[in-house]
Protein backbone atom coordinates (compact mmCIF):
# COMPACT_ATOMS: atom_id res chain seq x y z
CA UNK A 1 0.00 0.00 0.00
CA UNK A 2 1.25 3.20 -1.28
CA UNK A 3 2.22 5.73 1.80
CA UNK A 4 0.40 8.76 2.14
CA UNK A 5 2.48 12.28 1.53
CA UNK A 6 3.37 13.88 4.79
CA UNK A 7 1.31 16.82 3.90
CA UNK A 8 -1.94 14.85 2.89
CA UNK A 9 -1.37 13.22 6.49
CA UNK A 10 -1.43 16.35 7.75
CA UNK A 11 -4.49 17.59 5.67
CA UNK A 12 -6.71 14.75 6.61
CA UNK A 13 -5.93 14.94 10.14
CA UNK A 14 -7.03 18.59 9.99
CA UNK A 15 -9.98 18.07 8.04
CA UNK A 16 -11.06 14.59 10.39
CA UNK A 17 -10.66 17.08 12.96
CA UNK A 18 -12.86 19.98 11.97
CA UNK A 19 -15.79 17.35 10.71
CA UNK A 20 -15.79 16.16 13.76
CA UNK A 21 -15.59 19.03 15.94
CA UNK A 22 -12.41 18.61 17.83
CA UNK A 23 -11.24 21.86 16.23
CA UNK A 24 -15.02 23.63 16.70
CA UNK A 25 -15.86 26.33 14.54
CA UNK A 26 -14.09 29.90 14.93
CA UNK A 27 -11.65 27.83 16.97
CA UNK A 28 -7.87 28.68 16.25
CA UNK A 29 -5.82 25.75 14.89
CA UNK A 30 -2.38 24.86 16.53
CA UNK A 31 0.50 27.06 15.22
CA UNK A 32 2.41 25.68 11.94
CA UNK A 33 5.53 25.30 14.64
CA UNK A 34 3.47 23.11 16.75
CA UNK A 35 1.67 21.18 13.81
CA UNK A 36 5.39 20.57 12.06
CA UNK A 37 6.69 19.24 15.77
CA UNK A 38 4.34 16.97 15.88
CA UNK A 39 4.26 15.81 12.56
CA UNK A 40 7.75 15.77 12.27
CA UNK A 41 7.88 17.81 9.30
CA UNK A 42 8.97 21.44 7.63
CA UNK A 43 6.91 24.48 8.42
CA UNK A 44 6.70 24.54 4.28
CA UNK A 45 4.78 21.24 4.77
CA UNK A 46 2.83 22.53 7.12
CA UNK A 47 1.98 25.84 5.43
CA UNK A 48 0.98 23.51 2.29
CA UNK A 49 -1.81 21.66 3.95
CA UNK A 50 -3.40 24.69 5.72
CA UNK A 51 -3.15 26.04 2.10
CA UNK A 52 -5.37 23.40 0.64
CA UNK A 53 -7.53 23.50 3.00
CA UNK A 54 -8.07 27.16 3.09
CA UNK A 55 -8.82 26.64 -0.94
CA UNK A 56 -11.11 23.95 0.57
CA UNK A 57 -12.91 26.80 2.65
CA UNK A 58 -12.60 24.78 5.56
CA UNK A 59 -10.44 27.72 7.10
CA UNK A 60 -9.49 31.31 6.98
CA UNK A 61 -6.75 33.13 7.95
CA UNK A 62 -6.32 36.20 9.75
CA UNK A 63 -3.26 37.89 9.64
CA UNK A 64 -0.74 37.93 12.63
CA UNK A 65 -2.87 35.65 13.85
CA UNK A 66 -3.15 32.45 12.35
CA UNK A 67 -5.58 30.08 10.88
CA UNK A 68 -9.36 29.35 11.94
CA UNK A 69 -11.74 27.08 11.11
CA UNK A 70 -14.58 28.38 9.12
CA UNK A 71 -18.58 27.83 9.68
CA UNK A 72 -18.74 24.87 7.03
CA UNK A 73 -22.72 25.72 6.33
CA UNK A 74 -21.65 29.28 5.09
CA UNK A 75 -18.75 28.20 2.29
CA UNK A 76 -20.53 29.81 -0.47
CA UNK A 77 -20.41 33.26 1.32
CA UNK A 78 -16.96 33.02 2.46
CA UNK A 79 -16.14 36.81 2.86
CA UNK A 80 -12.26 35.99 3.03
CA UNK A 81 -12.51 35.23 -1.15
CA UNK A 82 -12.51 38.60 -1.39
CA UNK A 83 -10.57 40.48 1.07
CA UNK A 84 -8.04 38.39 1.21
CA UNK A 85 -6.77 36.95 -2.39
CA UNK A 86 -3.77 38.69 -2.28
CA UNK A 87 -1.74 36.91 0.62
CA UNK A 88 -3.70 33.77 -0.32
CA UNK A 89 -1.63 34.06 -4.08
CA UNK A 90 1.61 35.53 -2.03
CA UNK A 91 1.57 32.36 0.09
CA UNK A 92 1.39 29.52 -2.98
CA UNK A 93 3.35 31.47 -4.86
CA UNK A 94 6.10 31.67 -1.81
CA UNK A 95 5.79 27.59 -1.78
CA UNK A 96 6.87 27.91 -5.44
CA UNK A 97 9.91 29.80 -5.05
CA UNK A 98 11.12 27.61 -1.58
CA UNK A 99 10.92 24.80 -3.93
CA UNK A 100 12.98 26.34 -6.51
CA UNK A 101 16.21 26.90 -3.60
CA UNK A 102 15.89 23.38 -3.00
CA UNK A 103 18.79 22.11 -5.46
CA UNK A 104 19.17 24.37 -7.81
CA UNK A 105 22.34 26.59 -6.59
CA UNK A 106 23.27 27.28 -10.04
CA UNK A 107 20.16 29.18 -10.97
CA UNK A 108 22.28 31.73 -8.59
CA UNK A 109 25.84 30.76 -9.77
CA UNK A 110 25.65 30.41 -13.12
CA UNK A 111 24.42 32.93 -16.60
CA UNK A 112 21.25 31.30 -18.77
CA UNK A 113 22.18 31.45 -22.19
CA UNK A 114 18.88 30.84 -23.99
CA UNK A 115 17.57 34.57 -24.47
CA UNK A 116 14.01 33.31 -25.08
CA UNK A 117 13.42 32.66 -21.49
CA UNK A 118 14.34 29.34 -19.09
CA UNK A 119 12.88 26.74 -21.00
CA UNK A 120 10.89 24.96 -18.37
CA UNK A 121 8.46 28.39 -17.96
CA UNK A 122 8.06 28.86 -21.67
CA UNK A 123 6.74 24.87 -21.76
CA UNK A 124 4.79 25.68 -19.35
CA UNK A 125 3.58 29.11 -20.60
CA UNK A 126 2.99 26.64 -23.77
CA UNK A 127 0.71 24.75 -21.96
CA UNK A 128 -0.97 27.42 -19.92
CA UNK A 129 -2.12 29.18 -23.02
CA UNK A 130 -3.29 26.40 -25.22
CA UNK A 131 -5.54 25.87 -22.65
CA UNK A 132 -6.93 29.56 -23.24
CA UNK A 133 -7.23 28.71 -26.97
CA UNK A 134 -4.18 30.74 -27.22
CA UNK A 135 -2.11 28.38 -30.10
CA UNK A 136 1.52 28.41 -31.12
CA UNK A 137 5.01 27.15 -31.70
CA UNK A 138 6.85 26.85 -28.58
CA UNK A 139 9.63 28.39 -30.23
CA UNK A 140 7.51 31.39 -31.14
CA UNK A 141 7.39 32.21 -27.07
CA UNK A 142 9.55 34.83 -25.75
CA UNK A 143 9.98 36.28 -22.15
CA UNK A 144 10.50 39.51 -20.72
CA UNK A 145 11.12 41.73 -17.79
CA UNK A 146 8.03 42.85 -17.73
CA UNK A 147 5.55 44.55 -20.49
CA UNK A 148 7.49 47.63 -20.71
CA UNK A 149 10.25 45.35 -21.73
CA UNK A 150 8.58 44.14 -24.35
CA UNK A 151 7.29 47.50 -25.80
CA UNK A 152 10.64 49.14 -25.76
CA UNK A 153 12.34 46.27 -27.85
CA UNK A 154 9.09 46.34 -30.27
CA UNK A 155 9.42 50.42 -30.60
CA UNK A 156 12.88 49.97 -31.42
CA UNK A 157 13.05 46.96 -33.77
CA UNK A 158 12.36 47.26 -37.50
CA UNK A 159 9.48 45.67 -39.10
CA UNK A 160 8.78 43.81 -42.80
CA UNK A 161 7.03 46.67 -43.68
CA UNK A 162 9.99 49.32 -42.67
CA UNK A 163 7.30 51.94 -41.67
CA UNK A 164 7.93 54.02 -38.54
CA UNK A 165 4.91 55.18 -36.98
CA UNK A 166 3.33 53.96 -33.92
CA UNK A 167 -0.27 53.84 -33.92
CA UNK A 168 -1.92 54.05 -30.34
CA UNK A 169 -5.57 54.52 -29.18
CA UNK A 170 -6.18 57.11 -26.83
CA UNK A 171 -6.95 56.75 -23.72
CA UNK A 172 -4.51 53.90 -23.42
CA UNK A 173 -1.84 52.06 -20.83
CA UNK A 174 0.16 55.26 -19.48
CA UNK A 175 3.62 53.48 -19.55
CA UNK A 176 3.27 53.04 -23.79
CA UNK A 177 2.49 56.87 -23.81
CA UNK A 178 5.37 57.24 -21.81
CA UNK A 179 7.82 55.51 -23.97
CA UNK A 180 6.31 57.34 -26.91
CA UNK A 181 7.22 60.67 -25.45
CA UNK A 182 10.16 59.57 -23.52
CA UNK A 183 12.35 57.89 -26.72
CA UNK A 184 11.14 60.45 -29.16
CA UNK A 185 9.22 58.22 -31.11
CA UNK A 186 6.70 58.70 -34.30
CA UNK A 187 3.34 57.76 -33.57
CA UNK A 188 -0.24 58.40 -34.39
CA UNK A 189 -3.41 58.32 -31.74
CA UNK A 190 -6.56 57.03 -33.02
CA UNK A 191 -9.68 57.57 -30.33
CA UNK A 192 -10.87 54.78 -28.58
CA UNK A 193 -14.50 55.65 -27.25
CA UNK A 194 -16.35 53.76 -24.69
CA UNK A 195 -17.59 51.34 -27.62
CA UNK A 196 -14.84 51.19 -29.73
CA UNK A 197 -12.63 53.21 -32.01
CA UNK A 198 -14.16 54.19 -35.85
CA UNK A 199 -12.98 51.38 -38.21
CA UNK A 200 -13.13 53.81 -40.98
CA UNK A 201 -10.75 56.13 -39.48
CA UNK A 202 -8.77 53.32 -38.60
CA UNK A 203 -8.51 51.88 -42.27
CA UNK A 204 -7.71 55.97 -43.13
CA UNK A 205 -4.39 55.59 -40.94
CA UNK A 206 -3.54 52.15 -41.65
CA UNK A 207 -3.74 53.32 -45.82
CA UNK A 208 -1.12 55.77 -45.51
CA UNK A 209 1.32 53.01 -45.19
CA UNK A 210 3.00 54.25 -42.42
CA UNK A 211 2.00 52.32 -39.39
CA UNK A 212 4.43 50.09 -38.16
CA UNK A 213 2.29 48.54 -35.90
CA UNK A 214 -1.10 49.33 -34.06
CA UNK A 215 -0.89 48.74 -30.04
CA UNK A 216 -4.49 48.25 -28.97
CA UNK A 217 -5.76 46.36 -25.43
CA UNK A 218 -8.82 44.00 -26.75
CA UNK A 219 -10.24 42.97 -23.48
CA UNK A 220 -10.71 45.46 -20.52
CA UNK A 221 -9.52 48.22 -22.19
CA UNK A 222 -7.38 50.91 -20.24
CA UNK A 223 -9.06 52.81 -18.42
CA UNK A 224 -12.37 52.39 -20.31
CA UNK A 225 -13.34 49.18 -19.64
CA UNK A 226 -14.91 48.53 -23.34
CA UNK A 227 -14.48 44.77 -25.43
CA UNK A 228 -13.76 44.08 -28.81
CA UNK A 229 -16.45 42.29 -30.47
CA UNK A 230 -15.36 39.53 -32.48
CA UNK A 231 -16.45 41.29 -35.32
CA UNK A 232 -14.36 43.70 -34.73
CA UNK A 233 -11.04 41.84 -34.50
CA UNK A 234 -12.02 40.76 -37.69
CA UNK A 235 -12.09 43.48 -39.21
CA UNK A 236 -9.36 44.77 -37.73
CA UNK A 237 -7.21 41.81 -38.70
CA UNK A 238 -8.88 42.33 -42.53
CA UNK A 239 -7.34 45.80 -42.10
CA UNK A 240 -4.07 44.89 -41.10
CA UNK A 241 -3.15 42.02 -43.80
CA UNK A 242 -4.60 44.51 -46.40
CA UNK A 243 -2.17 47.20 -45.66
CA UNK A 244 0.89 45.09 -43.91
CA UNK A 245 0.18 46.60 -40.51
CA UNK A 246 1.17 44.62 -37.46
CA UNK A 247 -0.91 44.27 -34.29
CA UNK A 248 0.40 44.58 -30.89
CA UNK A 249 -2.04 42.73 -28.36
CA UNK A 250 -1.90 43.98 -24.73
CA UNK A 251 -4.35 41.20 -23.08
CA UNK A 252 -3.65 42.33 -19.97
CA UNK A 253 -6.49 41.50 -17.90
CA UNK A 254 -7.86 38.72 -20.16
CA UNK A 255 -7.41 36.10 -17.18
CA UNK A 256 -10.16 38.06 -15.64
CA UNK A 257 -12.63 37.27 -18.84
CA UNK A 258 -15.26 34.87 -17.47
CA UNK A 259 -16.37 34.32 -21.33
CA UNK A 260 -12.96 33.83 -22.63
CA UNK A 261 -13.49 35.15 -25.59
CA UNK A 262 -11.34 35.33 -28.89
CA UNK A 263 -8.46 37.04 -29.11
CA UNK A 264 -7.03 38.96 -32.17
CA UNK A 265 -4.62 36.18 -32.14
CA UNK A 266 -6.64 33.05 -32.16
CA UNK A 267 -8.77 34.69 -35.03
CA UNK A 268 -5.31 35.87 -36.72
CA UNK A 269 -4.51 33.73 -39.98
CA UNK A 270 -1.63 36.01 -41.43
CA UNK A 271 1.36 35.69 -38.90
CA UNK A 272 0.05 39.96 -38.17
CA UNK A 273 -0.32 39.30 -33.87
CA UNK A 274 2.08 40.02 -31.35
CA UNK A 275 0.51 38.82 -28.35
CA UNK A 276 1.28 40.20 -25.06
CA UNK A 277 0.18 38.46 -21.69
CA UNK A 278 1.82 39.88 -18.29
CA UNK A 279 1.95 37.94 -15.59
CA UNK A 280 2.63 41.08 -13.36
CA UNK A 281 -0.82 42.02 -13.93
CA UNK A 282 -2.33 38.62 -13.53
CA UNK A 283 -0.47 37.89 -9.96
CA UNK A 284 2.13 40.41 -8.32
CA UNK A 285 3.35 43.85 -9.71
CA UNK A 286 7.06 43.09 -8.87
CA UNK A 287 6.92 40.15 -10.67
CA UNK A 288 8.15 41.56 -13.69
CA UNK A 289 7.35 38.31 -16.17
CA UNK A 290 5.46 38.95 -19.43
CA UNK A 291 5.12 36.47 -21.97
CA UNK A 292 4.72 37.43 -25.85
CA UNK A 293 3.78 35.28 -28.84
CA UNK A 294 6.15 36.41 -31.69
CA UNK A 295 5.35 36.13 -35.40
CA UNK A 296 8.12 34.44 -36.88
CA UNK A 297 9.34 37.21 -38.80
CA UNK A 298 10.30 39.31 -36.34
CA UNK A 299 11.06 37.28 -33.43
CA UNK A 300 15.09 36.85 -34.48
CA UNK A 301 15.33 41.29 -34.34
CA UNK A 302 13.38 40.70 -30.93
CA UNK A 303 15.78 38.21 -29.24
CA UNK A 304 18.83 39.79 -30.44
CA UNK A 305 17.57 43.66 -29.39
CA UNK A 306 16.68 41.52 -25.69
CA UNK A 307 20.46 40.44 -25.40
CA UNK A 308 22.18 43.71 -25.33
CA UNK A 309 19.28 45.02 -22.73
CA UNK A 310 19.69 42.16 -20.22
CA UNK A 311 21.57 39.13 -19.89
CA UNK A 312 19.77 37.11 -17.96
CA UNK A 313 16.32 37.53 -16.66
CA UNK A 314 15.63 35.95 -13.09
CA UNK A 315 15.88 32.55 -12.96
CA UNK A 316 14.18 31.66 -9.10
CA UNK A 317 11.16 33.84 -10.07
CA UNK A 318 10.86 32.34 -13.63
CA UNK A 319 11.54 28.72 -12.10
CA UNK A 320 8.43 29.31 -9.35
CA UNK A 321 6.23 30.64 -11.82
CA UNK A 322 6.64 27.39 -13.63
CA UNK A 323 5.84 25.57 -10.99
CA UNK A 324 2.93 27.73 -10.19
CA UNK A 325 1.28 26.94 -13.21
CA UNK A 326 1.93 23.70 -13.50
CA UNK A 327 0.66 22.86 -9.98
CA UNK A 328 -2.66 24.32 -11.23
CA UNK A 329 -1.83 27.18 -8.18
CA UNK A 330 -2.36 30.16 -11.14
CA UNK A 331 -6.00 28.21 -11.64
CA UNK A 332 -6.66 28.55 -8.53
CA UNK A 333 -5.47 32.27 -8.03
CA UNK A 334 -7.38 32.89 -11.23
CA UNK A 335 -10.80 31.76 -10.58
CA UNK A 336 -10.32 33.55 -6.75
CA UNK A 337 -9.88 36.64 -8.70
CA UNK A 338 -13.14 36.01 -11.21
CA UNK A 339 -14.99 35.16 -7.72
CA UNK A 340 -13.23 38.66 -6.39
CA UNK A 341 -14.28 40.07 -9.49
CA UNK A 342 -17.89 39.16 -9.24
CA UNK A 343 -18.68 40.47 -5.63
CA UNK A 344 -16.76 43.40 -6.11
CA UNK A 345 -19.46 44.11 -8.79
CA UNK A 346 -22.10 42.49 -6.05
CA UNK A 347 -21.40 44.93 -4.08
CA UNK A 348 -21.60 47.84 -6.49
CA UNK A 349 -25.13 46.72 -7.56
CA UNK A 350 -26.10 46.83 -3.65
CA UNK A 351 -24.93 50.69 -3.41
CA UNK A 352 -26.56 51.85 -6.46
CA UNK A 353 -29.58 50.63 -5.42
CA UNK A 354 -29.63 52.63 -2.19
CA UNK A 355 -28.20 55.48 -3.79
CA UNK A 356 -29.12 55.44 -7.73
CA UNK A 357 -26.61 57.43 -9.67
CA UNK A 358 -27.94 59.97 -12.50
CA UNK A 359 -24.72 60.12 -14.58
CA UNK A 360 -24.06 57.18 -16.97
CA UNK A 361 -21.62 54.49 -15.77
CA UNK A 362 -20.48 51.55 -16.79
CA UNK A 363 -18.79 48.08 -15.20
CA UNK A 364 -15.20 48.13 -14.78
CA UNK A 365 -13.09 44.71 -13.24
CA UNK A 366 -12.46 47.05 -10.26
CA UNK A 367 -15.10 49.49 -10.12
CA UNK A 368 -17.32 51.83 -11.73
CA UNK A 369 -16.07 54.42 -14.35
CA UNK A 370 -18.53 57.53 -14.68
CA UNK A 371 -19.15 58.95 -18.19
CA UNK A 372 -19.02 63.01 -16.84
CA UNK A 373 -19.55 64.42 -20.70
CA UNK A 374 -22.55 65.99 -20.04
CA UNK A 375 -21.24 67.24 -16.34
CA UNK A 376 -18.60 69.59 -16.11
CA UNK A 377 -19.10 70.66 -12.75
CA UNK A 378 -18.18 67.32 -11.48
CA UNK A 379 -15.49 66.76 -13.88
CA UNK A 380 -14.05 70.47 -13.11
CA UNK A 381 -13.57 69.06 -9.27
CA UNK A 382 -10.81 66.88 -10.60
CA UNK A 383 -8.84 65.49 -7.05
CA UNK A 384 -9.51 68.22 -4.96
CA UNK A 385 -13.32 66.86 -3.05
CA UNK A 386 -13.62 64.07 -4.64
CA UNK A 387 -11.70 60.51 -4.89
CA UNK A 388 -11.86 60.12 -8.65
CA UNK A 389 -9.55 58.79 -10.69
CA UNK A 390 -9.39 60.59 -14.01
CA UNK A 391 -6.58 58.88 -15.92
CA UNK A 392 -4.38 61.88 -16.93
CA UNK A 393 -1.38 59.64 -17.58
CA UNK A 394 -3.88 57.70 -20.02
CA UNK A 395 -3.86 60.47 -22.66
CA UNK A 396 -0.72 61.78 -24.51
CA UNK A 397 -2.60 65.01 -25.00
CA UNK A 398 -4.13 67.30 -22.26
CA UNK A 399 -6.55 65.07 -20.16
CA UNK A 400 -10.10 66.12 -21.00
CA UNK A 401 -11.44 65.14 -17.82
CA UNK A 402 -14.86 63.12 -19.70
CA UNK A 403 -14.25 59.49 -17.55
CA UNK A 404 -13.55 59.20 -14.18
CA UNK A 405 -12.70 55.98 -12.12
CA UNK A 406 -14.81 55.22 -8.41
CA UNK A 407 -13.55 52.38 -6.85
CA UNK A 408 -15.72 50.32 -4.46
CA UNK A 409 -14.31 52.22 -1.29
CA UNK A 410 -15.02 55.47 -2.13
CA UNK A 411 -18.30 54.96 -4.81
CA UNK A 412 -20.68 55.54 -1.56
CA UNK A 413 -19.44 58.85 -0.63
CA UNK A 414 -19.35 60.19 -4.12
CA UNK A 415 -22.32 58.84 -5.43
CA UNK A 416 -23.75 60.92 -2.06
CA UNK A 417 -21.97 63.78 -2.98
CA UNK A 418 -23.04 63.73 -6.60
CA UNK A 419 -26.67 63.39 -5.49
CA UNK A 420 -26.36 66.19 -3.26
CA UNK A 421 -24.53 68.45 -6.20
CA UNK A 422 -27.31 67.45 -8.82
CA UNK A 423 -30.80 67.58 -7.08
Amino acid sequence: MKKMSKYREVMSYLKKGIESGKFPTGSRLPSIRQLSLEFHCSKDTIQRALLELRHAQYLYAKPQSGYYVLEQSQHQDLEILVTDEHANAYDDFRLCVNETLVGRENYLFNYYENQEGLEDLRQSVHNLLFDQALYCKPDQLVLTSGTQQALFILSQIDFPSKAEKILVEQPTYHRMNRLLIAQGLAYQTIERRIDGIDLEELERQFKTRKIKFFYTIPRFHYPLGHSYSEQEKQTILDLAAKYQVYIVEDDYLGDLDPKKGQTFHYLDTEDRVIYIKSFSTSLFPALRITALILPNTIKEAFVSYKNILDYDSNLIMQKALSLYIDSQLFEKNRLTRLAVQESYQAKIRKILDRIPCSIPYFYLHNGLLLDLRQYPKIASLKHSQLDLDFFEEAYLSPCPYQFAKVSLEHLESVLKYIKAELD
